[in-house]
This record gives structure tokens, sequence and C-alpha cells, in this order.
């Protein structure tokens, strides 16, 4: 879904649980309260999928402003470039975790844009799980030396899902649940509650066969004759998704 700005992610995966009537309710990595965009919301079954979903690469976009002028926006673009692959991060003071030094890998990062009147530049970054674009745009104002801060922040993809048709928004999900309680039709409510295969498109699969299944799902190891077939690029270690003939997600494996 479609965070909004200012409820902090607790809040909002509470409303959801609320507005569904629904058990269990989980989401895929904390968003400050004033960040917006793509937050994972898994309900009942799917959220044990919610610690996978965490670890999963985050990608966001960010307007960052410098405290002072700079005389090209080359020197820019260099900054943000010289931070990418593995970097030093302390949390900064208002987050919920240990503030101890670790290391996170920024992936690829770009600028976007540069406006040279207001010292602001909007740029785009993708990460792994658990980095701080706050702390990210702190270092842009230390290697420019003129010291720097996050303005606004959106997180544009989350493991699985972007910023696509399949992002909604509060108001849809209020809605949808209740075009449902009035009416029962539960087209709108499908169109907000996807099934939790969608997470897993990505992984490679193994097919169990239909009598296996049940064994499977009682903790019972996966065992060559319970396996239908399996896709080719299958690596020793790796994660992959066990589904049936269906096509419905039965667990995830190392395999």
């Amino acid at each position: 879904m479609d965070k909004p700005s200012n409820p902090s992610s607790h809040e909002v995966v509470a409303w959801v649980k609320r507005i569904l009537k629904v058990e269990k309710t989980g989401h895929s990595g904390t968003l400050d309260p004033k960040v917006t965009g793509c937050l994972i919301t898994c309900i009942n079954n799917a959220t044990r999928l919610v610690k996978a979903q965490q670890s999963a690469g985050k990608e966001y976009v960010a307007v960052v402003k410098l405290h002072g002028k700079i005389d090209k926006v080359k020197k820019l673009e260099k900054a943000i470039e010289t931070l990418t692959g593995p970097c030093f991060q302390r949390p900064p003071l208002i987050s919920a975790v240990k503030k101890e030094l670790r290391v996170r890998t920024i992936y690829e990062a770009k600028l976007l844009e540069y406006d040279e009147k207001r010292d602001m530049g909007i740029f785009w970054v993708s990460c792994e799980a658990g980095t701080y674009v706050r702390t990210l745009c702190v270092h842009i104002g230390y290697l420019l030396g003129v010291g720097a801060h996050m303005q606004e922040l959106r997180r544009v993809r989350s493991g699985a899902l972007k910023e696509d048709k399949s992002m909604v928004t509060m108001h849809d999900i209020k809605d949808a649940q209740w075009y449902f309680e009035q009416y029962g039709k539960e087209d709108y409510l499908r169109r907000v509650i996807m099934p939790l295969e969608i997470l897993l498109v990505g992984m490679p699969r193994i097919v169990v066969k239909d009598t296996s299944v049940n064994a499977v799902c009682y903790g019972a190891q996966l065992m060559l004759p319970g396996v239908l077939r399996y896709e080719s690029n299958i690596e020793v270690g790796s994660e992959c998704v066990l589904i049936t003939t269906k096509g419905e997600a039965i667990a995830l494996a190392i395999a």
C-alpha cells in the first residue's frame, strides 16, 4: 500500500487490521512517520512472509537539502556516486534500533534533478534493507563540505512490489471493505488484497506432488519422491518457493 505521511508504520498496519477485521497483520519494514510510499502489509497467513520481505532490497527517491551553495552540480553527482557499495552507517538519533556502527550496501544511486536556487537535489537510490537514507544525506553533505539533510523521502520499491497499479491507498482499503459489506461484492476487495504468491513470483520454484503437500505443511522434509518438477537454476543455499500443482505457495525453502 501507499503509506500516508505522518502516522507511523505500526499505526497504519493497526488501522488496516481494524478496517479489514482480520486477526493478524505485519509489514515489510518500518517507514518513518513522515516518509510515504511502498509499505507491504501482510494479513493473516501471509504475515509469515514478513521476515523474508523485511530483508529484501528497497528503492527510494529522496530530496536532499544542502546547507550551502556548490559551484558545480557535477560535485553532487560525484558525491552520490562515491557513496555506492558498502557504506558505514550509524542510525539517526530518532530511530528504533541500536545506535551502533554498521555496514549497509548501496547498490545504485543517481541524481535525478538539482535546483541551484534552493540548493536542493532529488536522487534515486537502490539499497539493502536497513539503510538509512537520512544518514546517507548527511554523508553527502560531509563529502561536499557544506552539510546537508534529508528534506523528504518516498519508498518506490520494497522487495517484489513497486509503485504501480498494484499500490493502493488507505482510502481504497476502507472503501473496498465498505463496498463488500454493503453490497456483498468482492471485486474491489480482491483488487486491494492480493494473493500472497505475488511476493514470491521472482523466486525459483519447486512443484510438489499433491500427495506430499500435507506432509510438508506439517513439517516433513521435502524428499525426492514428492517432487514433481523444478526449475533448473536453483543453486545450493539459495531461497526457493515450494508450490502445489495449482500454483499455491506451500513454503519457502533453502535449497
